[in-house]
């Protein structure tokens, strides 16, 4: 009679070799959760490659964020801060979209709105589940609207640890 440990290489073997085996002979893969991890070091990031946009008409403008990072994300903070024109009362919006836009559109749709409108002379904190993966991006475009004279809006980013990490994933190692 073969061992367990013997019959479990034996039924990986026949299957890797596309041999069928009894169902008695086929390996049992449980797992128990022994403890909770959780991450020791690393470090949370997500950069704009553009923080300061210049309007001087109702043009939209992009912004990409990269997760410059090792931890994965769920949530990510903007700060969006608009300037006080010298005149006129522009407001902007602020989408974003998993893929680059290409002629202000998200994959043919108008993308997923952060927070909502956005008025001169203002500084506004919203945040987005819709986060760039690791070593990835997500893309942002800021849609203005009644510009008549040069207004700048400012992009941060930030991340708050640890309610905007993605969750440790738990194995039994």
């Amino acid at each position: 009679m073969l061992s367990r440990a013997t019959t479990v290489v034996v039924a990986l073997l026949a299957v890797g070799l596309g041999i069928a085996t009894p169902a008695e002979a086929a390996p049992k893969i449980t797992s128990v959760a022994s403890r909770s991890e959780s991450v020791s070091t690393g470090t949370w990031a997500a950069t704009a490659s553009l923080t300061s946009m210049t309007f001087t008409a109702n043009s939209n403008q992009l912004s990409t964020i990269t997760n410059t990072g090792t931890i994965a994300l769920s949530a990510v903070t903007y700060k969006i801060t608009v300037s006080n024109p010298t005149s006129g009362t522009p407001t902007f919006t602020l989408f974003t979209c998993a893929v680059a836009w290409v002629s202000g559109k998200c994959s043919g749709g108008a993308g997923t709105q952060i927070g909502g409108t956005f008025a001169k002379n203002s500084t506004t904190t919203v945040t987005s589940t819709q986060v760039p993966p690791l070593s990835g991006a997500v893309y942002l475009q800021v849609e203005p609207a009644s510009v008549t004279t040069s207004v700048t809006v400012t992009l941060g980013t930030s991340i708050t640890s640890p309610t905007q990490l993605r969750a440790s994933i738990k194995t039994n190692q």
